[in-house]
């Protein structure tokens, strides 16, 4: 029958759009989190900071000051991740309403990389003395 497949096309189209959504929302739901947990390591490492009696350089307030620049990174980086989410959404749904969408691996590869590096220069922070 000539109109089952369009009624087949029509439904994966509409599952490869949903699915570039759901990606999109995954991105943003990750962001949000990212935003939430640099903002609260800022605002409580500050306020330990501001609670505590002064103390000599190098000591173990000196990490506290180096948690805020870690609270304030953390908001950007989700930033950034909004920005890129919603570029590469649009980028993705024009692919599929032309036919020509591919995996991006080397985009997945990079991010793979870039939270590995960050994943170690994490654990090299955490056993500096």
């Amino acid at each position: 029958m000539p109109g089952e497949e369009s009624v087949k096309r029509t439904e994966a189209y509409a599952r490869e759009h949903l699915a570039n959504e759901r990606t999109h929302l995954a991105y943003v739901r990750t962001a949000i989190a990212l935003l939430s947990f640099g903002i609260t390591l800022n605002r409580v490492s500050l306020y330990f900071l501001e609670a505590g009696p002064p103390a000599a350089p190098g000591g173990p307030r000196s990490l506290l000051r180096e948690v805020v620049g870690v609270g304030a990174g953390m908001v950007v980086l989700g930033m950034a991740l909004i920005a890129w989410a919603a570029m590469r959404y649009l980028r993705v749904a024009r692919a599929i309403d032309r036919g020509e969408y591919r995996p991006d691996r080397t985009a997945i590869l990079i991010f793979t990389a870039a939270l590995f590096l960050a994943g170690a220069a994490s654990i090299a922070w955490l056993f500096m003395d």
